[in-house]
């Protein structure tokens, strides 16, 4: 039996993250956290270059997106 506490159900939710054009990586995502070191708050990667993506970085590219936002999204 549960623990009256506890959660037993879980709600996935969508953030939109843009980035201008198509430079993508760590040191333009509002995700990277810069304080003793670069870490990825999503992942908790250490980053040891921000000039790339992160080698476990969740964020998908949706091709032929670029300034659309897929319907899946919309009616969701």
């Amino acid at each position: 039996m549960a623990k009256e506490d506890s959660c037993l159900t879980y709600q996935k939710r969508w953030v939109d993250i843009n980035f201008t054009g198509e430079d993508v990586r760590c040191s333009l995502c509002p995700l990277l956290e810069t304080y003793a070191r670069k870490q990825c708050r999503r992942t908790g990667e250490y980053i040891l270059d921000d000039r790339a993506v992160g080698r476990w970085c969740p964020l998908v590219e949706y091709p032929g997106t670029i300034g659309h936002v897929p319907d899946e999204f919309i009616n969701s």
